[in-house]
């Protein structure tokens, strides 16, 4: 209330009369945390370019959504298939499909690991960084075992 009064006792006096930029709209686009990259960061903006590690940064997260809608699909057909198959010689036809289909996925989640590794030492430290994936993390996420049986 104290400061709500002094506010108030200034403004019936008019010491907020004369302010520069009166009137004028306020810049909202500023980013009084940029600094010295203000330039860099305005031409960048302006010309419609990232940062090489926010592009790499765009990449594999789009790598990491293919496989994770990969993984999620396939083993909707499995689980469907296998639910379905009528006699033991279908499912152990099954179950060696998903067999292989997972061991695939781990040769990719190693070649993705590397490229996360290559961002996270490219990025700023201010940025977060991109966790490694595990293949028993991304099956748990879509409810999917590691071995069908």
């Amino acid at each position: 209330d104290l400061i709500e009064d002094l506010i108030e006792d200034g403004r019936r006096r008019g010491l907020f009369d004369d302010l520069a930029g009166q009137g004028q709209p306020l810049d909202l686009e500023q980013n009084v945390y940029e600094g010295s990259a203000r330039l860099a960061n305005k031409l960048m903006k302006d010309n419609d370019l990232r940062p090489p590690w926010l592009t790499r940064r765009v990449d594999v997260a789009g790598k990491i959504d293919t496989l994770r809608a990969e993984i999620g699909r396939t083993w909707g057909r499995y689980r469907a298939a296998f639910e379905a198959a009528q006699g033991d010689s279908h499912r152990a036809a099954l179950t060696i499909g998903w067999d292989d289909v997972c061991r695939k996925w781990e040769t990719a989640i190693v070649a993705l690991n590397k490229e996360i590794e290559s961002y996270n030492l490219k990025r700023p430290m201010s940025q977060l960084e991109l966790f490694k994936l595990r293949l028993a993390d991304e099956l748990k996420r879509v409810d999917a075992p590691r071995y069908l049986r």
